[in-house]
């Protein structure tokens, strides 16, 4: 698989999932259907949309791990699929909420070639590949931001902070992507034990890094040893080169 498959492929699940969701009443989104492989309770607009996606996925060669149903398929390539990355948001109105693709040639991060998230509320698509990163199809860099001073996501700050804005929207696929275009100067989720999963965050961390970000764990360490499977945990620090050497130092 390339690129243009990936991005041929992650449009049509975009374009289904969110379809289906448009039809759907917030009421019915809501519901609680069952329980997700990441013990969390997965919610009528969950089930649909990852139905939605393993469906038109799982006709390629590939290995996909997804929220709802863990670890689906033997393929070469691995996607890490997150069908709804925002449910709360989703089900209640909240303009915030995508859908989010990482294709890999490896169960590893550092092997991604292809990352896209999709607001299914708006309809903005964000993908990266090997020429960059791209916001509804031009190219896109992260802030340039150096000072401490600065507009950040961050989950969830227990100190007082010299930042300038603090954010957190309820989906880290999207916020990565704000970061990316430089809406946001960077992302922080340094929560203990790590709360991200793969699916979560792998399709934004590639977007951003296409996109001149820097992208390590709390300690600085790289994230491309990072698995595609249900139990991999990840803490997040994105900023750029320089910014992104002063927040390690302010959350040690």
């Amino acid at each position: 698989m390339d690129e243009k498959e990936a991005l041929r492929l992650s449009r049509a699940v975009a374009e289904n999932v969110r379809k289906a969701l448009t039809s759907m009443p917030l009421s019915k989104r809501r519901e609680t259907v069952g329980m997700g492989q990441d013990g969390t309770p997965t919610k009528a607009a969950d089930k649909v949309a990852e139905d939605i996606a393993v469906a038109i996925l799982k006709r390629e060669a590939v290995t996909i791990v997804t929220e709802e149903s863990g670890v689906i398929g033997e393929g070469d390539v691995f996607i890490a699929l997150d069908p709804l990355d925002g449910t709360f948001n989703a089900t209640r109105g909240i303009p915030i909420y995508s859908v989010s693709l990482c294709f890999s040639d490896s169960n590893r991060l550092r092997d991604a070639f292809f990352g896209y998230v999709y607001n299914l509320a708006t309809g903005d698509e964000y993908y990266a590949d090997s020429t960059g990163a791209y916001r509804n199809g031009e190219k896109v860099r992260v802030s340039r931001e150096k000072s401490l001073y600065c507009n950040a996501i961050i989950y969830y700050p227990n100190k007082d902070y010299p930042f300038r804005r603090m954010r957190i929207f309820g989906s880290a696929a999207t916020e990565l992507c704000f970061f990316a275009d430089g809406s946001f100067d960077c992302f922080i989720d340094i929560r203990e034990n790590g709360m991200l999963r793969i699916y979560d965050a792998a399709a934004g961390i590639f977007v951003a890094e296409k996109a001149g970000g820097k992208i390590t764990d709390d300690s600085g360490m790289d994230l491309g040893n990072k698995k595609f499977d249900m139990q991999e945990r990840l803490k997040i620090v994105a900023a750029n080169e320089e910014l992104h050497k002063k927040l390690l130092e302010l959350i040690k």
